[in-house]
């Protein structure tokens, strides 16, 4: 399991206001408790989040991989995406900002974090190993590609990692990307574990949607009542291991074939407390099987 520092970077128009030291302190237990890989972007709060990272690994460096995107400037709507660079000047300037901020020397996983339909992919992949000939990153990772996309990339050098969005209610990967991962050895860091906070079971029909959520169709009208029937229903079924909701969905997603990570984001250090409890279990076939009759259909 991976912890993911979105709401990190503190941005009020998606997540809200954070108190950085509680985000220090919640990365700190995550490594104390044996997680080793931090995802971050410098999309999230124009950089801040990297910062955030970087006074956590400092010290510790070497027990630590720390993955970062490059190619998305911070749109100033919560609701929407920012524009997308993935020029050979962009991602080399880029780089050596994320390693001034996270203050380090090389990047383990250096992830495109949206295609750049105005960019030719060649150019995109012969700056990114130029990165890693020179030692700046030791891993190149791809996020929010199609199989198409990444096939098309892996033409001009090679692709080590895919961060696809995958969780009980986004299950579309499964179908095509993390066969394609499996296929051709690339590691799958499976990301809105859960769903943007839907699969926590904290949410009810009176709670106050904002950010980044109030224009996703999970939490409008009658699919948002639908999903919060489905997380009922699924927690149900985790009080019978003595689980929550959301350590039922991490698990559910890190047990998943061909996924090698799955990245939960936190703000709390109970928050990590709770996602690590995602392992050491196992879910019997019949409750499998229960909740893929839950889940299906749209």
């Amino acid at each position: 399991m991976s912890v993911g520092t979105w709401t990190m970077g503190g941005d009020a128009s998606a997540w809200g206001r954070v108190d950085d030291n509680e985000s220090i302190a919640t990365l700190e237990r995550a490594l104390d408790l044996g997680v080793n890989l931090i995802d971050t972007a410098p999309s999230y709060g124009a950089g801040h989040a990297e910062e955030i990272v970087g006074k956590v690994i400092h010290e510790r460096r070497e027990s630590v991989l720390v993955a970062t995107k490059c190619g998305l400037l911070p749109s100033d709507k919560s609701y929407t995406l920012g524009e997308r660079y993935l020029t050979r000047e962009r991602i080399i300037r880029e780089c050596e900002a994320s390693l001034r901020r996270l203050r380090t020397d090389y990047i383990d996983v250096y992830q495109c974090h949206w295609p750049d339909p105005q960019t030719p992919i060649s150019e995109t992949m012969l700056a990114l190993r130029l990165l890693l000939e020179q030692g700046k990153i030791r891993a190149l990772g791809l996020s929010n590609y199609s199989c198409e996309q990444v096939a098309a990339a892996m033409e001009f050098g090679p692709v080590h990692s895919l961060q696809p969005t995958f969780s009980l209610l986004q299950r579309r990967a499964a179908e095509d990307l993390l066969p394609f991962c499996a296929e051709h050895n690339i590691a799958a860091l499976a990301c809105d574990t859960l769903a943007r906070g839907l699969l926590t079971g904290k949410l009810t029909e009176d709670s106050r949607i904002m950010g980044v959520r109030a224009a996703d169709p999970e939490f409008i009208g009658a699919r948002y009542r639908r999903n919060l029937e489905r997380v009922a229903k699924l927690a149900r079924i985790a009080v019978n291991y003595g689980k929550t909701v959301a350590q039922l969905a991490i698990h559910w997603v890190i047990r998943h074939p061909g996924v090698t990570s799955a990245v939960v984001g936190a703000e709390r250090p109970s928050q990590i407390v709770e996602n690590a409890g995602a392992v050491g279990w196992t879910l019997d076939p019949e409750d499998l099987t229960s909740i893929e009759t839950l889940m299906a259909g749209p």
